[in-house]
């Protein structure tokens, strides 16, 4: 029985020679996950359906059809971080010297190769791609970081501006409130206490500004719950599956007369956890809310959720909430948060929910991500850690680990170059 790969990544050889894909096989095997081709298109198949799970390409250099050189040239474009290798006869030595030359390979070997010297190569260009991939996934979560700070910065600001907002405007939303409320009182001992001539006219007058002065309320407060400065104390243990049972039970004349369908399937594996309860409870209002809003009849709602471990091996739930509602391409999926975004289109409808909703995840240590759907729809991805930590990972710890990265990197770099 063939034992473990001591590489997570794969290797592809291409060679129309049947006997050295034989004997490569045979001595490598054991160690890593072997892919073999006899030319150049299945290579590429290959190399399509397994992306960037194979680290290495092996590619003889004349072979019926396309040749080694125009194969590493496609399979850079696949996956420029394919480490890519050029076995060549001595008769294709300058087209191995191009190829180096203008980076479309990695290094190159002669024809036989040789067992031992094959192994040293190997090992060292899947460490080198180990490294790369290293160094892009280090940059992709620096660049996730830096963008879930700057909305968290930008919520956070606009929390504090509403809070002090919340508080000078408050006497005088309610001088205004005590006019509007005895407007028509005043108005019917003005004229005598006869009914004026179009009553319904003053009642809608009132009725709209009252529901003015109303959203204005709920507008700065839910800007002000981004305010808070540090994370929520998560001291109640709940279940994802209890929580959306309410949500679902308190929503379902709403979801009923709209005609809407919500599924909900949870890998069974989630724990209960412990979160803010009444934040979070209130999260998944404001969603099934906005769903109920923004949805046409006959549209339908997707709730799932499973665990995930990061990295450092720490558990994350995920939950996702997919609807197949209308959704204009013009529209970037990250103005859901903005809390003065309008997604109905309605000039006094702000995305005030979906902002306190993110706030919500912010606040327990996750994030909240929207994106299109195909072909229409909107996928909300809420991530949440299930155990809290005591102390979240300082930003200059990250910083060292991506410049050791960054370092080792650029030895590696420097050893090709040698």
């Amino acid at each position: 029985m063939p034992g473990t790969p001591l590489s997570p990544y794969h290797i592809l050889y291409v060679d129309d020679e049947e006997k050295a894909l034989h004997y490569f096989k045979e001595i490598f095997g054991d160690e890593y996950t072997i892919h073999l081709a006899n030319n150049a298109m299945d290579g590429y198949r290959i190399l399509q359906q397994h992306g960037p799970q194979i680290g290495l390409l092996l590619t003889d250099q004349r072979m019926p059809g396309a040749s080694g050189v125009e194969l590493m040239e496609h399979a850079r474009k696949l996956n420029p971080n394919l480490v890519r290798i050029l076995v060549t006869a001595y008769t294709d030595y300058q087209a191995a010297v191009d190829a180096v030359n203008s980076g479309r390979c990695f290094r190159y070997l002669h024809k036989p190769w040789n067992p031992e010297e094959l192994e040293a190569v190997i090992k060292h260009a899947l460490d080198y791609y180990h490294a790369l991939v290293e160094r892009e996934r280090l940059l992709v979560e620096k660049a996730d970081t830096v963008r879930h700070m700057l909305s968290a910065d930008k919520i956070s600001g606009l929390g504090i501006l509403a809070e002090g907002l919340n508080h000078h405007l408050r006497n005088a939303l309610t001088v205004v409130r005590a006019f509007i409320d005895l407007a028509p009182m005043k108005l019917m001992e003005e004229t005598g206490g006869a009914h004026p001539r179009d009553p319904s006219f003053w009642i809608d007058v009132q009725n709209q500004a009252q529901a003015q002065l109303e959203r204005i309320q709920l507008l700065l407060a839910r800007l002000a719950e981004g305010s808070h400065a540090k994370q929520l104390e998560r001291n109640e243990e709940c279940t994802l599956n209890g929580v959306l049972d309410e949500m679902i039970t308190m929503f379902a004349t709403s979801l009923q007369a709209k005609n809407l369908n919500v599924d909900v399937e949870l890998a069974p594996d989630i724990p209960a956890f412990k979160v803010d309860g009444s934040r979070f409870r209130q999260m998944w209002r404001l969603i099934f809310m906005e769903e109920v809003t923004h949805l046409s009849s006959g549209d339908s709602i997707q709730i799932s959720a499973k665990v995930k471990r990061d990295a450092t091996g720490r558990e994350h739930l995920v939950m996702y909430v997919r609807d197949t509602g209308a959704w204009e391409d013009k529209d970037k999926p990250a103005n859901l948060f903005d809390p003065f975004y309008t997604r109905s289109r309605k000039p006094d409808d702000f995305g005030v929910n979906m902002m306190a909703c993110y706030v919500t995840m912010h606040l327990h240590g996750g994030t909240a991500e929207a994106r299109h759907l195909e072909p229409r729809g909107l996928e909300l991805k809420l991530t949440m850690p299930l155990h809290p930590v005591v102390e979240i990972r300082r930003e200059e710890d990250f910083f060292r680990q991506l410049l050791q990265h960054e370092q080792r990197w650029r030895q590696r770099e420097e050893m090709v170059a040698a």
